[in-house]
């Protein structure tokens, strides 16, 4: 190698890994620019608000719940809100309140597991699977294949259901809970991040990572990995919604935590019976319900119109 190629490789290796100092000025741009069509898209921006609302109510439950979630008192049994029980209290006595607020904690903390060890699971998954191609992919997706041909509902009775022959309770059945819920959202992320490695692959900043002597692992997962995030944001956003729908139908058929844990889906299916002479008691945990999954599916359309280029022009 000449002194002029040698010097050429090691100015391209300095523009290709830029300073701290640098990065850091970068990502506070991409912030910057990110909150600014935040604010363009109202969708996006009324999702955020209400996710901000929930997310704080959440991490807030311990100070703005004003009973015990799980103590009963047959003698205040479904009784209408007041001054003491703000949203009344159930059969059993139990205040709403409370229960909607740590039942809320209980259950986007699950869901916001169960998505990240889904993310954990299918990012790498894929995208060492796209880039490497070959054999070492068709076998990757014929595996991928084989868990997608699965229903992911009966994947989920499956796994609860060994929970509860396993006696398994309290925070133990909600990590079963969070591997079922993660484990069947994988081959989704692993299909959807192949798709985005094959389509960067073949780009220029990756034949120059080559050129330079990286490695595979390196230009996969350091090069290639931070240009296809958006779209898998934007899927977990949504897929967020649809894991709370799916815990709280869970709990709902009696599959979820066994009582008294507080807990939504619960809640609604205890309170059929008393529809009529106190409808209250089912509303408020099927409001809250809809108010979640509808705050993820606004922030995570807003996301989708914000980062998906062929939507720029709105």
């Amino acid at each position: 190698m000449t002194q002029i190629e040698a010097r050429r490789l090691a100015e391209l290796d300095e523009v290709r890994q830029p300073s701290l100092a640098e990065r850091g000025s970068r990502l506070m741009a991409w912030l910057g620019n990110a909150w600014h069509e935040l604010r363009k898209s109202r969708t996006a921006s009324i999702g955020a608000v209400m996710l901000a609302l929930l997310f704080g109510a959440c991490i807030a439950t311990p100070w703005l719940a004003t009973q015990s979630p799980i103590k009963q008192n047959y003698r205040e049994r479904l009784q209408p809100p007041s001054e003491k029980h703000l949203l009344g209290t159930d059969r059993m006595g139990r205040d709403i309140y409370s229960r909607l607020m740590w039942g809320g904690r209980r259950l986007v903390t699950i869901a916001l597991l169960a998505v990240t060890f889904g993310l954990c699971l299918g990012i790498p998954y894929g995208v060492l699977s796209g880039y490497f191609g070959g054999k070492v992919d068709t076998v990757a997706m014929r595996f991928i294949d084989g868990l997608l041909a699965m229903p992911g509902l009966l994947f989920y009775l499956l796994i609860v259901t060994l929970a509860r022959e396993w006696k398994l309770e309290g925070i133990a059945n909600d990590l079963v809970l969070v591997f079922a819920l993660g484990f069947a959202f994988m081959p989704e992320v692993a299909r959807l991040s192949r798709a985005s490695v094959l389509a960067e692959k073949q780009k220029e900043y990756v034949e120059a990572s080559r050129a330079v002597g990286d490695g595979s692992l390196a230009i996969a997962l350091r090069q290639i990995l931070p240009n296809i995030v958006s779209p898998l944001i934007v899927n977990a956003t949504v897929r967020l919604g649809y894991v709370i729908l799916i815990v709280a139908a869970l709990s709902f058929l009696g599959l979820g935590t066994p009582p008294p844990t507080p807990d939504w889906g619960s809640d609604l299916a205890a309170a059929r019976d008393y529809m009529e002479t106190a409808p209250l008691i089912a509303a408020f945990p099927g409001l809250a319900i809809c108010y979640t999954v509808l705050a993820f599916n606004l922030f995570g359309d807003g996301l989708r119109d914000i980062l998906d280029p062929r939507l720029a022009e709105r």
